[in-house]
């Protein structure tokens, strides 16, 4: 069965993407997953249609704050309000299991992953079983389109820079804001690769 059309003002869709992905960012009091608290948790979903959905923005509260003040330089975090608005780490990991559960078992993705996950899993030790096992990397994604000459080696792999490239506005360092810069950008590098009618 032949997919709808598209609006005039939809996005072109992903010819390869046949599930969506959910895209996750996470804001921290620092780099060390070990001691530093996970602050704050942003999702979306990329549709195979190209569209962007269901924006989700968790607090995490904390009876302690650990945190590197270089890192909260940078997310702009007040802790006392993030404190009242937030929620326990079992209800957030709850809130992301409903997420998730939304779409089926699919496949999870960020930029410079890695750092992610590592603050991830030990909010939620089944991740493995929320979603599908393997991940996308936008990071990753866009230097192997810069080795196959598809991407510009000058644009880098920045979140900032890809985003700017593929004139993608968001607000830096801020869950949301990124997990959506994300999704846009994974969907901007397939188009790449495959442009629309191609």
């Amino acid at each position: 069965m032949a997919p709808p059309p598209s609006s005039p003002d939809s996005p072109p869709r992903l010819a390869g993407l046949t599930q969506p992905i959910i895209f996750l960012d996470t804001e921290t009091g620092g780099r060390d997953s070990r001691r530093h608290p996970l602050l704050t948790v942003g999702l979306v979903t990329l549709t195979p249609a190209g569209e962007v959905t269901r924006p989700l923005h968790l607090r995490v509260r904390h009876d302690t704050y650990d945190v590197e003040e270089e890192a909260m330089a940078v997310n702009g975090i007040d802790l006392g309000a993030h404190h009242a608005e937030a929620q326990a780490p079992e209800a957030v990991a709850d809130a992301i299991r409903t997420y998730a559960a939304g779409e089926g078992r699919v496949m999870l993705g960020g930029h410079n992953f890695g750092f992610d996950l590592g603050f991830l899993r030990p909010l939620l030790p089944d991740l493995g079983r929320v979603f599908r096992h393997g991940q996308v990397d936008t990071k990753v994604a866009a230097q192997f389109l810069i080795h196959a000459g598809l991407l510009p080696r000058k644009v880098g792999t920045a979140l900032d820079d890809l985003a700017e490239y593929f004139g993608v506005e968001y607000q830096a360092h801020d869950a949301l804001e990124d997990a959506r810069a994300t999704a846009e950008v994974y969907a901007a590098l397939l188009r790449r690769v495959r442009p629309p009618g191609g």
